[in-house]
């Protein structure tokens, strides 16, 4: 079973959105999820103008600590999104921590959003799979998942779902009902996509978080706004016939 966590983080507090991370594990995994999505800088808050620089963490930092020990003392799988520093640089980042503790890989948003992140931000440079609960897991940040070739990359490099936390707000209500149904559905992967809900003055986030199965049907999805916690058995979620099997590995490369 999978887990998605969409709610509503509180810029600079830390140590209170920390807080809604486990409780949110404790949950998910007490349910029998194997893997927990969370939002696009959930750790910080998403605000862009003011305070995160303080925030910004380096992979060792103690946010990331504190989430290897609620993956550990939960026993869950974890994908949550945190600024993070190196040297004299912001990344915006997503952690995979395994039910071990242990943090699986991270990746560093390609697609930065606007001139806010675009300021604050480095853009990552390489598309990142990794290995979660036995599964191979193509990891995105919000804006990257409305580029069909951010997907396509990720499935090409092995990954069998893409997992996406995001601060998606509007008026882009197209993205969590259009977009990633599409995403799934032309790659023949599941894609569960973790939004913040809510109003972070001057934003409005869109809610609607969702995990899609790899025919572009919803499994389960978020209302657009308030803290949910969603679930879906992963039967539901892969193709069960030989002929959709094909249908999803045969990706061809068209270089027009």
């Amino acid at each position: 079973m999978f887990a998605l966590y969409q709610g509503q983080a509180r810029p600079g507090n830390t140590r209170q959105n920390l807080g809604l991370v486990r409780r949110a594990a404790a949950e998910a995994a007490s349910a029998g999820a194997v893997i927990l999505v969370l939002p696009e800088l959930f750790i910080s808050g998403y605000r862009l103008d003011g305070g995160l620089d303080s925030a910004a963490e380096p992979l060792d930092g103690p946010s990331v600590t504190e989430l290897r020990s609620i993956a550990a003392e939960h026993a869950i799988a974890l994908i949550i999104g945190l600024p993070e520093r190196e040297d004299d640089r912001l990344y915006n980042t997503a952690v995979a921590i395994d039910a071990q503790g242990r943090l699986a890989g991270s990746y560093r948003k390609i697609h930065l959003f606007g001139p806010d992140e675009t300021r604050l931000f480095t853009p990552g440079t390489e598309p990142r799979v990794v290995e979660l609960a036995g599964y191979r897991v193509g990891l995105a940040i919000c804006y990257d998942i409305e580029f069909p070739e951010m997907a396509r990359a990720l499935v090409r490099a092995g990954a069998g779902m893409i997992c996406v936390p995001t601060a998606n707000m509007q008026p882009y209500v197209s993205v969590p009902t259009t977009l990633i149904r599409a995403r799934a559905l032309e790659n023949g992967v599941p894609v569960i996509y973790a939004n913040h809900c809510g109003t972070i003055a001057p934003l409005t986030f869109t809610g609607d978080s969702c995990i899609v199965a790899y025919d572009g049907t919803d499994r389960a999805r978020a209302g657009v706004d308030g803290e949910e916690l969603l679930f879906s058995n992963t039967g539901s979620l892969f193709p069960a016939q030989e002929a959709d099997l094909l249908r999803s590995t045969q990706l061809v490369d068209l270089r027009l």
